[in-house]
């Protein structure tokens, strides 16, 4: 995949506590509902074996790793089946990882200095968190000095406010979208296709 791949999905749903068990029906529906860009969140093992399952779906969707904070997580990621490795932090020994690996980089930043700096490492795009906190005007004002860097944004962005971040390059969004709980049944995964068919019908307005 390229950046623009990521771009044009306009959406990451990002899914915490993932494993193998409970990931493969809720991105089933995801898909279903339009989203095409799947983030699983690796702060513990089940999170790693998670993409592995994915990986082997045969379906058109983007798979990244997120919450990858040093170089091992992000080859770990990679070998599972991570096509995008997302950080909260800047790292330059993960960007490095990844680009050898043929993957893509989004370093997570917030300040214009960290953002020019993740660039000049290598980044193939930034992620800013939490947007919530510095407002829906930041990306706008970010981008008036900086136009060319792509941007996805996460951290409090809902189905209230999502058009607020519209100068994003990509939106990523957490429990409001998906949120896995033990014991999902069908109902809840009809769920899931209509919350991605909400957002995508309202970033495609």
């Amino acid at each position: 995949m390229n950046i623009q791949s990521l771009v044009d999905a306009k959406v990451v749903a990002v899914i915490r506590h993932a494993s193998a068990e409970n990931i493969i029906e809720p991105v089933k529906a995801l898909l279903v509902g339009g989203v095409k860009a799947i983030e699983i969140t690796v702060e513990n093992e089940g999170g790693y074996q998670a993409i592995r399952a994915l990986s082997t779906l045969k379906e058109d969707f983007y798979l990244g790793a997120g919450t990858v904070l040093n170089k091992d997580m992000a080859k770990t990621a990679i070998d599972a089946g991570a096509d995008f490795v997302v950080s909260p932090i800047l790292d330059k020994e993960i960007i490095d990882v990844v680009h050898a690996h043929g993957k893509l980089a989004i370093p997570g930043v917030l300040t214009p200095t960290e953002i020019h700096q993740a660039i000049t490492f290598g980044a193939d795009m930034v992620k800013i968190f939490p947007i919530i906190n510095m407002g829906t005007s930041y990306v706008k004002n970010i981008k008036a000095p900086l136009p060319t860097i792509p941007i996805m944004v996460t951290g409090g962005v809902t189905f209230e406010n999502a058009l607020e971040f519209k100068e994003a390059d990509v939106l990523g969004m957490g429990s409001q979208l998906i949120k896995l709980t033990p014991d999902m049944t069908q109902k809840d995964y009809q769920q899931i296709t209509k919350n991605a068919q909400e957002i995508m019908k309202i970033l495609t307005k």
